[in-house]
């Protein structure tokens, strides 16, 4: 993610900006070559994904005709523990005629990124995270169909879970320059191993007042026994349905609750 030092600065910046901007402080030199900690793994902080297009510390500045690219993940989302696996990271530009390169960084929430031979990238520490990055060595050139796409590996953790891959990249008009430029991000949730789904709670249908037997009508003869169990000549576990609070007693307000039903329909 082509990104450098310029004159505009975030004020009040959150300490990951800072340590982002004092980690890629460089010359303009080095403006082609790729940066860390912009997949949107991180955050701004007002809450929002950080990445190039809104970083606000002189990275890429959006402007007229500029459109932000279609970015995906290519792979597999179920992986064994431990495995090493092979994804690809596609740019496609909306604006092929101006934006005619692109950059990435990607990020993982655990496990290790490695790059591959042959794809114009590297493995960058992020500064926050201190875990590698995959980001481009220079822009890469679209083809033919306005794409710009990156193979890199994954070694996946051995602990069963859920994992995310983060990515950012950057539609660029090959000018050299932080104007003229748009990046968009994605994600891509990988599950390693057998993960347990999360059990779905079955939901408590409250017994309907006064309904003993259950067949969701509340007759003469049920009232009659809830004014019984009220009175203390039935027990309430004869019609444990009129006792709607649980504690053993038929009050007034439940016999009212019952006649209401009987009239109404549970």
């Amino acid at each position: 993610m082509q990104c450098t030092v310029g004159s505009r600065f975030l004020h009040g910046g959150a300490a990951i900006a800072v340590a982002l901007l004092a980690a890629f402080a460089a010359p303009a030199a080095a403006l082609m070559t790729g940066i860390s900690g912009f997949s949107g793994q991180q955050t701004r902080p007002d809450g929002m994904p950080l990445y190039c297009s809104n970083a606000g510390i002189g990275c890429h500045v959006t402007g007229p005709g500029t459109k932000a690219p279609m970015v995906r993940f290519e792979g597999p989302t179920q992986v064994d523990p431990g495995a090493l696996v092979t994804y690809s990271f596609i740019v496609t530009s909306e604006n092929p005629t101006v934006q005619i390169q692109a950059g990435l960084d990607v990020a993982a929430s655990a496990g290790t990124l490695g790059a591959l031979p042959g794809q114009q990238e590297q493995v960058l520490k992020n500064p926050v995270t201190m875990q590698g990055d995959i980001t481009h060595t220079g822009p890469k050139d679209n083809d033919q169909n306005g794409e710009a796409a990156w193979q890199f590996t994954w070694q996946a953790p051995t602990t069963p879970g859920v994992y995310i891959l983060f990515g950012a990249g950057n539609s660029v008009d090959a000018s050299s320059t932080f104007e003229g430029d748009e990046a968009a991000i994605t994600t891509l949730m990988i599950t390693v191993g057998d993960v347990a789904p999360t059990p779905t709670p079955t939901p408590t249908v409250a017994p309907c007042a006064g309904d003993c037997n259950g067949d969701g009508h509340v007759t003469v003869n049920e009232l009659i026994l809830g004014v019984n169990i009220a009175l203390g000549s039935q027990p309430v576990s004869v019609c444990t349905a009129i006792d709607t609070n649980g504690d053993g007693m038929v009050s007034i307000n439940e016999l009212i609750a019952a006649v209401t039903k009987a009239l109404n329909g549970c």
